[in-house]
């Protein structure tokens, strides 16, 4: 009985946390990239044309990001479609928040499942520990709060599409990695997968500005630390043979699930050398800022010094009572996960520079260390509450549970961020005008005010696509 009102208690928290999100979603204003990538602009074009990049080699082109042709498409898609289906339903301008907002709770929950998946090693999400550990990682993930330094979900949806869905494109790569090699579970889906992985390796490659650097860096550590166990491991004389037998022994699985993955990422980022928006900066004057950006990123807002306390509170507990096989599993893998993210900041400088990041880090490039240290709050937690006594979780339980609290309350609603934006596209909506003056002082579909209507010939294109207008209207803010 008292399971079963644990169970239902699981449910419901995991369900109002989703659907709190989801409301917030609702709430947020759009971005100055959404025309630019939906109408699309004359700008990006060739990125359609061309979705592999080859152009940049064989034609010695530079045009914005080659190699990014699936965030660019799937966002294209979704909104050109989304908001006019859900136009059988609701108003034009709702159905414009609405596909934002079901686009990045669908992106979240892909995310919350394949991290829970990845820490409990099971897909049946109605088992208890599957509810456990989702409930614990949910707060995490900030909407507003302590989202400017940990965020997952951007408000922005273009940001959206192009860090957080990547990511749970990886996740999803790597999940029966994980579940054979870190689980040690046997899949019942691999053929569909021995057919399918390549090709999803292709598009995990040219998705985003992230996964290449990601894979590279965890195809590194993992055939590393497999070879360096099997040189030790090895019977053959001579260093040469024991390195040789060492890469031989690798498991077929690592191989398959690694090797083209890296390959196809190198490539990407060979041709995103050919970016036109790439803005040189000396290397030198970048590591000299990173420092700086490290500092602020980690320290300014409670949300992340309150989880690595947490964690290295974690590691003492299991380092000083659980020495098991389970717990040095874990303890490992502290320390590879913290190897890959000192790697993945000292690389990030070649990713090169700009404007709106000029410290380098940032919430958005930082997303793979943030996705880690949530694992790794999930894993070590749940393997304490798990094998912990009961004199041990009097105390550590009501420690966790306050600081899900504190994720939970940082992460306040603001309901009305796109109040404003919405009152501006209705008097868009309804102006006779051909060239509509804002009476609202916010930006609308833009990064900031628009002053001349003529810059906003892009947006205008969207919004007669969305149904908001029957014919374009250009649109400014006033300069009072």
């Amino acid at each position: 009985m008292t399971k079963r009102i644990i169970y239902f208690l699981l449910c419901f928290l995991l369900l109002a946390d989703l659907s709190y999100s989801f409301v917030q979603h609702l709430n947020q204003p759009l971005d100055g990239d959404m025309a630019w990538n939906i109408v699309p602009s004359n700008e990006i074009k060739p990125i359609f044309d061309n979705p592999f990049g080859t152009d940049v080699i064989v034609k010695n082109l530079r045009y914005p990001n080659p190699n990014r042709f699936f965030c660019h498409w799937s966002m294209k898609e979704y909104f050109q479609n989304g908001p006019l289906f859900l136009q059988k339903f609701v108003e034009p301008i709702d159905s414009i928040y609405l596909s934002c907002a079901i686009a990045k709770i669908i992106i979240q929950i892909i995310l919350i499942f394949f991290l829970t998946v990845a820490i409990t090693g099971t897909l049946n999400l109605f088992k208890m520990d599957f509810l456990i550990v989702a409930v614990l990682i949910t707060p995490l993930f900030q909407t507003n709060g302590f989202r400017d330094y940990m965020g997952i979900i951007d408000q922005s949806p273009s940001y959206t599409f192009f860090y957080a869905l990547p990511c749970a494109f990886l996740l999803i790569y790597f999940s029966p990695f994980i579940l054979q090699y870190y689980h040690n579970k046997k899949l019942t889906a691999q053929i569909l997968i021995n057919i399918f992985w390549i090709p999803f390796a292709i598009i995990i490659s040219l998705s985003g500005p992230l996964n290449p650097g990601i894979v590279l860096i965890f195809a590194l550590i993992v055939y590393f630390k497999k070879i360096n166990n099997n040189f030790f491991r090895s019977n053959q004389i001579g260093f040469f043979k024991r390195i040789g037998k060492s890469i031989l022994s690798i498991p077929k699985g690592y191989l398959f699930y690694l090797l083209p993955i890296s390959l196809f990422s190198l490539y990407s980022l060979y041709i995103g050398h050919f970016n036109s928006y790439n803005v040189f900066i000396p290397l030198s004057k970048l590591y000299l800022r990173l420092p700086e950006g490290v500092y602020y990123q980690f320290t300014q807002k409670l949300g992340f010094p309150i989880l690595l306390v947490t964690l290295a509170l974690n590691a003492m507990i299991i380092f000083k009572n659980f020495n098991t096989i389970e717990g040095k599993k874990i303890l490992k893998t502290f320390k590879w996960i913290g190897l890959s993210a000192l790697l993945y900041i000292v690389l990030l400088p070649f990713g090169g520079y700009r404007i709106y990041r000029p410290n380098v880090l940032r919430y958005d490039t930082i997303m793979p260390i943030t996705l880690s240290l949530i694992f790794l709050f999930g894993i070590s937690t749940f393997f304490i509450l798990k094998t912990t006594s009961k004199k041990q979780k009097a105390w550590y339980v009501p420690i966790i549970a306050v600081i899900l609290f504190i994720f939970t309350y940082a992460d306040d609603a603001q309901f009305e961020k796109n109040k404003c934006e919405r009152n501006a596209l209705k008097e868009i909506s309804e102006s006779k005008n051909k060239i509509v003056q804002l009476q609202n002082d916010c930006s609308v579909l833009s990064w900031g005010k628009i002053l001349k209507p003529e810059d906003s010939e892009l947006n205008a294109q969207l919004l007669t696509m969305w149904r908001v207008t029957i014919n374009k209207r250009l649109y400014y803010n006033s300069q009072k």
